[in-house]
């Protein structure tokens, strides 16, 4: 069976909002698990940026779809720095991480369960180790700090927390449209094992959902007429943690990661697929045999694609060309390059600030810090501190105990003191403040012509004698009230000829 494959463009419209965002991926350490790798996110990629209304939803957890594991569970050594990273476009990181008018605070909630993969995600067992919400100091929400930094929320693990599987959950609230109740809410789940010998758990904990009900002042809180230094981050303070010896309920710690590792064979992967060697041929037959198997794994690979993209199956096709090209060319050893393991080096990042916990019930006078990056060194590592007054520490606050986390970060620059009525910003987007009753908050886009779709390209038809598979890579503008724009989509139709035997 020979294959051959082509790429077409084609026009699709993507509904969606502008500066929606999802929780795209995450780093330990600093460094990058991949986009997609063990996160629990909406599947749909044209409403994978829209944000949850309704609180009492079990899409609360880890979003909608989010009640479902992936295949992947990362390994996370003791006292580690989270870093999660925030995207407009799921699959394009330069683009802006959120609307500069989506103000609001941000949480990280873990919670211990017995499996990542096949834990439900709803229900009681979540503890927050993290809040900030707006600081006075500087005049800046906990988005206004997250934006400047990238998109990047990062957080330390309190050390000693017991060992075993969690689901670790980032959360933002965008309170522009609170005053009519409509507090926006944006999260996702990453599948994590905590490598701890601890025994430390939480003293209590709160169901998701039900940790945050309609109507109540943190989710109806009017950013434009009120003191924002009296808003009240919703949900738990940070837990107390205690230890689990003697404790009943305090659940059981696992010491070995046993689901959701990297399979031994695999030389590929993009999100949550893995991709393994195919056959060695040393015949025409063979060949065309090996070069199938590739191409039924590039099939699988796109069809598991999340909304942050496909980059890895784009490195698959290649190789499933190789064997194609090796085919025709009659060179029957192979397969080319057997072996390699096709997987690009994980990216090492300065995650930049690491957030101390500020205006949620809890003690916001832990120093301001911030370090210096080193190059080629994982970018959680301490150096000097400094004391500014435009730069907030991004610390984990445990019980009575506040920690402030060593690592390097960027200086944020100080808040504009004007008010959002009149802001308008570099991007072409334009923001509406309160209006004259200060009830609601309206907002008028100009969408970039740098932004617009182009026009589609029609698709090729399949040659006589081929069987033509499709698959899509997509990607999304966004507008607010819903307005429906293109988005441009991206097809790869692998033309496969029958011929020769088996």
């Amino acid at each position: 069976m020979k294959t051959q494959s082509i790429v077409l463009a084609a026009l699709a419209a993507a509904p969606s909002a502008l500066a929606h965002t999802v929780w795209s991926t995450f780093y330990i350490d600093g460094v990058s698990q991949g986009d997609g790798v063990a996160m629990r996110m909406r599947t749909d990629p044209a409403k994978a940026s829209f944000p949850l209304e309704d609180y009492s939803s079990t899409d609360m957890a880890c979003n909608v779809d989010g009640t479902t594991g992936v295949p992947r569970v990362q390994s996370v050594p003791d006292g580690s720095t989270l870093t999660f990273e925030m995207r407009s476009w799921p699959n394009d990181a330069s683009k802006e991480s959120l609307d500069e008018g989506h103000k609001g605070p941000c949480a990280v909630y873990l919670k211990k369960v017995d499996s990542a993969v096949d834990d439900k995600a709803a229900g009681d067992g979540w503890f927050k180790v993290f809040d900030h919400g707006y600081d006075s100091s500087s005049d800046q929400w906990c988005t206004d700090r997250l934006i400047a930094n990238k998109g990047r929320l990062s957080v330390k693990l309190p050390k000693g927390l017991q060992g075993g599987y969690y689901l670790a959950r980032p959360e933002v609230v965008a309170l522009h449209n609170a005053t009519d109740g409509g507090a926006q809410f944006y999260m996702g789940c990453a599948q994590v094992f905590l490598e701890s010998s601890g025994a430390l758990i939480p003293e209590e904990t709160v169901s998701i959902p039900g940790y945050v009900q309609a109507g109540e002042p943190s989710v109806k809180f009017n950013i434009y007429v009120n003191k924002n230094a009296e808003y009240k981050i919703p949900g738990p303070p940070v837990a107390k943690l205690t230890s689990s010896s003697g404790v009943a309920a305090a659940g059981t710690a696992q010491t070995a990661q046993t689901e959701g590792l990297r399979p031994d064979d695999a030389i590929a992967e993009n999100a949550n697929w893995f991709g393994t060697e195919v056959p060695s041929y040393s015949d025409e037959s063979g060949c065309w045999a090996s070069g199938e198997k590739c191409w039924k794994q590039l099939d699988a690979c796109y069809k598991a694609a999340p909304p942050t993209g496909n980059k890895g199956c784009e490195i698959w096709q290649k190789k499933c060309q190789g064997i194609n090209d090796a085919c025709e060319a009659k060179n029957f050893d192979g397969p080319p390059n057997k072996g390699v393991d096709l997987t690009p080096k994980a990216e090492t990042i300065d995650v930049g600030l690491v957030m101390a916990t500020v205006g949620g019930g809890v003690d916001a006078s832990a120093p301001k810090t911030t370090a210096a990056a080193k190059e080629d060194k994982p970018k959680s590592t301490a150096a000097a501190a400094t004391t500014t007054k435009e730069e907030v520490p991004l610390s984990t606050v445990s019980g009575a105990t506040s920690t402030t986390a060593a690592a390097p970060s960027s200086k944020v620059p100080a808040p504009s003191k004007s008010e959002p009525t009149a802001a308008s910003s570099s991007k072409g987007y334009a923001y509406g403040g309160a209006d004259a009753e200060g009830d609601k908050t309206k907002t008028t886009i100009t969408v970039p012509a740098s932004e617009k779709a182009p026009a589609p390209t029609e698709p090729a038809k399949c040659p006589e004698g081929f069987e033509c598979h499709t698959v899509v890579e997509m990607e999304y503008v966004t507008v607010t009230e819903y307005v429906t724009l293109g988005s441009q989509r991206r097809r790869s139709m692998h033309w496969r000829r029958h011929g020769g035997a088996f």
